[in-house]
């Protein structure tokens, strides 16, 4: 990841306000209120865009939306 992406941060996504927590393992637990939402990964191939994941029971749109705000934060 890149600098400055390693502190909590706001984003918002289908019109709510979530807190994106990076980890040192590359993953972002990402929060609605106080309560954990869920954890998503980029999944990220030679030559490729990155694949956002997340191994909890959440829509990959909602996952796609979110990875996509943290991508904007990167730049």
């Amino acid at each position: 990841m890149s600098e400055g992406i390693d502190q909590p941060f706001n984003i918002n996504v289908q019109n709510a306000q979530l807190l994106v927590v990076p980890l040192e393992d590359g993953t972002f637990d990402i929060y609605k209120t106080e309560n954990k939402f869920c954890n998503i990964f980029a999944d990220i191939g030679i030559d490729t865009e990155p694949v956002w994941a997340s191994s909890d029971l959440v829509g990959q749109e909602l996952v796609d939306e979110i990875g996509y705000a943290i991508e904007m934060r990167q730049i």
